[in-house]
């Protein structure tokens, strides 16, 4: 009877396991990483990067300097901000004179497919902006959609408001009458 024996395991040496970590370290600093985290209360509001309005001029969070910003992301696939916007559009009108700039930021990768988006849900009161790469909404990084931001005349994120239910427009109304006083 012929016994077979599997081959031993190499032994692994120091030197092997520098090497193992070294190119660890080597693949974690090629990895694309965020520069920051999602922006949350009391962090800079992050600029915008390539968003471009209806006419194809750019967007900047820095031309609303003088004023409130409620930024709010979403998109056509987004059965929440088939509501939200509707809402927030009413908001905007109302608080237009107050200072605040309603802005409606669209993630669709096609541009016509997020303004027929924004036509159909009645936005006229806000700033439509369309970031069909994603490369500001990823700076924002919302965890839910739509996520709506309060950011203040210094560029300083003042509320966060995850999602949209029936009634939220209450609640940021609220949130908004507070911040202005």
């Amino acid at each position: 009877m012929m016994v077979i024996q599997a081959p031993a395991r190499p032994r692994r040496s120091a030197s092997h396991a520098l090497i193992l970590g070294l190119l660890a370290a080597v693949v974690l600093a090629l990895a694309p990483a965020r520069a920051e985290a999602r922006p949350d209360v009391g962090d800079r509001a992050p600029e915008f990067v390539a968003v471009k309005d209806e006419k194809g001029r750019k967007v900047r969070m820095r031309a609303y300097k003088k004023g409130w910003v409620v930024m709010t992301i979403g998109g056509s696939w987004c059965k929440p901000c088939r509501k939200e916007l509707p809402a927030w559009d009413k908001l905007a009108k109302a608080y237009k004179p107050r200072g605040v700039t309603f802005i409606a930021l669209n993630g669709d990768a096609n541009v016509s497919e997020g303004k027929a988006f924004m036509k159909e849900a009645g936005v006229k009161n806000m700033v439509k902006g369309y970031d069909p790469d994603q490369s500001s909404i990823s700076l924002w990084d919302p965890e839910h959609m739509p996520t709506t931001y309060v950011v203040d005349p210094k560029g300083i994120v003042r509320h966060v408001h995850p999602t949209y239910e029936s009634g939220d427009e209450d609640k940021l109304a609220k949130a908004l009458d507070a911040l202005l006083k």
